[in-house]
Parts: C-alpha cells; structure tokens; sequence
C-alpha cells in the first residue's frame, strides 16, 4: 500500500539580502517541519531576480499569455499544504517584489469579480497562509500609527478571502537589525519553530497531505 506524501509548505522569501534575519527565520521554519516529518521548499523570489511587474500581455483578460514558470509555480503551490510569506516591512507594507508575486503568481487568471467571490485561483484554495514579518521599528511605533492592523486587514485577510486560503495567522518580530542581541535573535527563531510546529499540527488535522516539490524554484 502506497504511502501518503509528506504535508508540503511552501515558503515564500522576500529579501533582498542572503545575510538577512528572513533567511535565518526561512531556514529555522523549514528545519522545524522538517523534523517534524513535512518537507518544506523555499522559493528565494530575490535570489531568483524574480520580476514583479505585470504586464498588459499577462492580465485575466488577456488569455493565458503568462510566463511559462507561473504555470508551474500555481502548480508548486497546488501541491503543498501552507504557503509561508517571510518579508520585512517597507513603509508600512510587504516589498515590492512581494506584491508581484501575488500581482503574477497568485492573481493569474484572476478577474475581480472571482476574487470578489472568494475562489480566484483554485491552486490556493483551502490552502493554510501564514505570514511572518520582521521590522527595524519597535512594535509600539507600529502599533501607534495603527501599521500592523492595516497590513493584517489590508493585505493578509484581503488576500486570504479572495483567494480562499485559511488564515494561520501573522508572527511580527519588532527591533530587527544587524548588532540586536543574540539573545533578542534567538527569542524570535524560538517562536517561528512553534509558529511551524502549530502549523504541522493544523496539516495533520486537516489530512491535507499533497506531492510537492523538495527544492526551491528558479525563474
């Protein structure tokens, strides 16, 4: 008798720079559901040079006229169990290649009365999002200026309702720079390991174990 694949996350990195505490919070996520018997991929859109701009050509109501690779990336994504967002905050939002890749990838095909409705891409639906985000700032200036609840509202539930993902919620470390303590560093690697024990533990419960892909992607 067959055995059933390993439930699949797919992390989704956007960070300009190898050295970055996101890479760090990448591979920690990826190591933990790794022990825990899941498989992780980790698509570097940066270290990809992944282009974020969409254009005319590749619009719902154009046709199917996109990028070969994002047919395949839909079907990446398909495969896996949670799709994992791992960015910094720039002024107030996600980097602009972030937004791309929702623009290109997970929009494609997608008009506003499908994502109005709740199932724009059926590769995502039912799918388990999580983002996890860093900042230089610390979180009472964010909260202040009502930053966090805006790019929760703004882009996590937006995008989770139109796309028909399940919400598994949002890990923010605050006060993320270059000389921060070790120990500062290791509280937050010690939290993105529960957040990816919490969310091994939401696939398991589901059954949602799909085949997916062991190696990040290249465009």
């Amino acid at each position: 008798m067959q055995q059933p694949s390993a439930p699949q996350h797919y992390i989704v990195l956007a960070n300009p720079s190898p050295q970055s505490f996101c890479h760090a919070l990448s591979r920690r996520y990826a190591a933990t559901v790794e022990r825990l018997g899941h498989t992780a991929t980790i698509c570097d859109l940066c270290a990809m040079a992944f282009d974020p701009v969409l254009r005319d050509s590749e619009r719902f109501d154009h046709g199917d006229r996109h990028h070969p690779w994002i047919a395949a990336e839909l079907e990446r994504l398909a495969a896996s169990g949670a799709l994992v967002l791992i960015y910094p905050i720039w002024f107030g939002g996600p980097p602009a290649i972030l937004k791309g890749y929702v623009d290109r990838v997970m929009g494609a095909h997608c008009g506003f009365r499908s994502f109005r409705d709740g199932g724009a891409q059926p590769p995502l639906r039912g799918r388990f999002l999580l983002s996890i985000t860093t900042s230089g700032t610390p979180a009472g200036w964010l909260e202040e200026r009502g930053q966090r609840r805006a790019l929760r509202e703004g882009f996590d539930v937006y995008i989770e309702r139109g796309f028909g993902l399940r919400d598994a919620g949002h890990v923010s470390f605050d006060e993320i720079f270059s000389n921060m303590s070790t120990a500062h560093a290791e509280r937050a690697l010690a939290e993105v390991s529960s957040a990816a024990d919490r969310m091994c533990g939401l696939l398991n419960e589901r059954g949602t174990a799909e085949p997916g892909c062991s190696s990040a992607s290249r465009e």
